[in-house]
């Protein structure tokens, strides 16, 4: 039987403020994926920003991001 591997790929979709500065954009979602992978035991080691759609009420932009887990403290990011 082949082993499992502990870490895996997946997708989260996370909201910030329409005029979020494009600088602060990045920081902001890891620090959101970091959150919710925390209450797993898991951590990012990779994050890619696959999209991002601005909402209908006009205040919110809505971002898909894909990450990878890893070591926890690894990171293989360039941000």
């Amino acid at each position: 039987m082949a082993e499992r591997t502990p870490f895996r790929i997946g997708y989260l979709s996370v909201l910030l403020p329409a005029d979020t500065s494009q600088t602060r954009v990045r920081s902001m979602l890891r620090q959101k994926v970091i959150e919710a992978l925390e209450a797993a035991g898991e951590w990012p080691s990779r994050i890619t920003i696959v999209t991002s759609t601005r909402q209908v009420s006009g205040s919110m932009t809505r971002w898909l991001v894909e990450y990878e887990t890893g070591p926890h403290g690894e990171s293989r990011d360039p941000w």
